[in-house]
C-alpha cells in the first residue's frame, strides 16, 4: 500500500488539517493520509474494509503515539456513524461513496475526493462528480484546488480535487 508518489500528498494532509478538528479518512489502507492527520492533532476515525490493511492500521496506530487521536474501523465506510470537519477519500473510486462522505461532512466542512481520470477530464470530471452529488443531497460546493498527485498509467492521472461543502 505504500506508493512514494502520494508522499507530498501524506505530508500535505498533515499540514491541512487543524487541532482538533474531526476527520473522517473513508478509505485508510494502513493509515496513509489518517496517521499524519492524527500526529497534527486531529481526531480521525478511519475506515478500512481489508482485514489484513486494518491490522496494520491498528499496529501504525499505536507505533505512531496517536491511539488517543485515530480511531480505526473495520469495515465498510457507508456503516460508519460519524460526524466530520474534514472528509478524505483516497480512493480512485471514490466518487461511488460521495452520498455517504456528504453524510458525515458538516456544513462548511471540507472534502478531498481523489480520483484516477483520464488526463484529458482532469480536473472537470471528479469536481463536476462531486457537483452532483452535492446537489442531489441539498447541499452546495465550493471547489478550492485541484492537484495531479501522479501518473497513475499511461494517459490516466491520480488527482485530488479539495473542496468545501456548504
Amino acid at each position: 500500500m505504500f506508493s512514494p508518489g502520494n508522499k507530498a500528498e501524506r505530508a500535505r494532509m498533515g499540514e491541512v488539517v487543524g487541532p482538533d478538528e474531526r476527520v473522517f479518512d473513508m478509505f485508510a489502507g494502513i493509515g496513509y493520509f489518517a496517521l499524519p492527520m492524527a500526529r497534527a492533532g486531529a481526531d480521525v476515525t478511519a475506515a478500512e474494509i481489508e482485514p489484513a490493511a486494518y491490522r496494520y492500521l491498528v499496529e501504525n496506530t499505536r507505533l505512531n503515539h496517536v491511539t488517543d487521536r485515530l480511531r480505526p474501523v473495520l469495515g465498510d465506510c457507508r456503516d460508519v456513524e460519524t460526524t466530520a470537519d474534514r472528509v478524505v477519500m483516497g480512493y480512485y473510486d471514490a466518487h461511488e461513496y460521495l452520498d455517504a462522505a456528504l453524510a458525515a461532512l458538516v456544513a462548511g466542512g471540507f472534502l478531498h475526493l481523489h480520483e484516477a481520470t483520464p488526463e484529458p477530464l482532469f480536473p472537470e470530471r471528479p469536481a463536476d462528480r462531486l457537483r452532483s452529488s452535492a446537489d442531489a443531497a441539498g447541499r452546495s460546493v465550493q471547489i478550492l484546488a485541484t492537484r495531479v498527485i501522479k501518473d497513475h498509467s499511461p494517459g490516466v492521472v491520480h488527482g485530488v480535487v479539495d473542496a468545501r461543502v456548504d
